[in-house]
């Protein structure tokens, strides 16, 4: 058995995660003003250049708006924020929306799998969280969509893998604006729910090839859905 090298971060990556899951978690509210950079640095307990590394970080995410001589604001996109000019002509187009798909099969069947041998505790505790805000969110189908994505991101991060994030980062914007499509459709909710349960079950096992399985499953599921509704979108 080949053993991992440990990953050190660096204080301002975990900075930034710790900001990113306050903001996610609602602990600040859209366009809210964030606590002063000396307050949060002693907060945090590290210093006002970590913290600015890791604002800047989540500024170039679009988590946070630094308004030079205002301060640094919580901001989070909408919906409509990922409808880019070029995003409407790719998700109207059928053949381009399963195109994603079966990029996103083979992207994330494998990476469920190693997610399943190098999530840490800490990892699939927030795995758990993210499925039990899903589940929280059932009337709000914008918000079970953004955790949808979240957890997906979740898995790319348990691999531990920085070419892995990358990749995912990189078409981060096509996931998030099909997503935010699938979850109108009608049976979207229970089956996102269940599928999600099935991998996280599969991943805290350590179950490499019933991670793979299930989120191979997942996949086929929800490249099915699209297919059927956008054929009846086109039959009207």
């Amino acid at each position: 058995m080949a053993i991992n090298k440990i990953q050190r971060k660096k204080v301002w990556e975990e900075v930034a995660e710790e900001l990113q899951r306050l903001i996610i978690d609602g602990h600040w509210a859209k366009g809210e003003r964030l606590p002063s950079e000396v307050d949060l640095a002693k907060e945090f307990g590290v210093s006002r250049s970590a913290l600015r590394e890791a604002l800047r970080s989540l500024s170039s995410m679009g988590l946070v708006q630094i308004r030079h001589g205002e301060g640094n604001f919580v901001w989070y996109p909408e919906a409509e924020d990922y409808l880019n000019p070029l995003m409407p002509r790719l998700m109207a187009d059928r053949d381009d929306v399963l195109a994603i798909m079966e990029a996103r099969s083979m992207v994330e069947v494998k990476t469920a799998a190693l997610a399943a041998e190098r999530a840490t505790a800490e990892m699939l505790a927030e795995m758990e969280a993210l499925l039990g805000k899903m589940e929280a969110s059932r009337q709000d189908r914008e918000q079970f969509a953004r955790y949808d994505h979240s957890f997906h991101k979740q898995i790319a991060l348990a691999t531990q893998n920085n070419v892995i994030v990358k990749i995912y980062e990189a078409i981060e914007v096509f996931l998030v604006s099909q997503q935010l499509q699938i979850v109108y459709y009608s049976d979207a909710i229970e089956r996102g729910v269940n599928d999600h349960r099935a991998i996280l079950e599969a991943i805290k096992a350590r179950d490499k090839e019933q991670a793979a399985e299930a989120m191979s499953a997942h996949m086929e599921r929800t490249y099915n859905a699209i297919l059927e509704n956008t054929r009846k979108e086109e039959r009207h």
